[in-house]
């Protein structure tokens, strides 16, 4: 007993300092739950490989569309990007058939895993019906696209609709 009376200030300042340890551990899980795990969670598990090979033909087999300029094409989780620059010239329903046969070169249990998108654009932005959008869910046997807009050139258009 004489030892906690003569050291109760000490005994005190120890027992507060655990208790504040303990909360800020428990904040820190409240605001950081996850912090060991990855980005995507279990969202990956059982990932589906595709060869950098099949990636290679992809872009071969969309340029060899005269229309197109450059291909670029990125897997982001279970998602395969793909960015095609179309000549200026490219009708909507042109640029739409650059990706014909894409999807024949992925076996089944990849267009099962993954979705696809396909952003087209244009170089020049004077009109204003491009980009366009297609997005294949990995559920879905084709792509749907973006609602197409009428074709007007930018240049002439007023500012502020009047």
């Amino acid at each position: 007993m004489k030892i906690i009376r003569k050291n109760k200030f000490t005994i005190i300042a120890i027992v507060l300092f655990t208790a504040l340890v303990f909360c800020l551990y428990q904040a820190k899980q409240l605001f950081f739950p996850n912090e060991g795990k990855a980005i995507y969670g279990d969202r990956l598990v059982g990932k589906v490989e595709v060869d950098e090979a099949v990636y290679d033909q992809v872009k071969a087999k969309i340029t060899e569309n005269e229309r197109v300029e450059s291909v670029t094409l990125r897997e982001n989780g279970r998602t395969i990007n793909l960015t095609i620059t179309v000549k200026n010239d490219t009708s909507i329903q042109d640029a739409k058939a650059t990706i014909n046969g894409m999807l024949d070169l992925f076996t089944d249990s990849q267009k099962g895993y993954y979705d696809f998108q396909v952003f087209i654009v244009k170089t020049d932005d004077a009109e204003n019906n491009f980009p366009i959008i297609g997005y294949k869910h990995h559920n879905s046997s084709e792509f749907s696209w973006t609602k197409d807009r009428e074709k007007t050139d930018i240049s002439t258009t007023t500012e502020g609709g009047e």
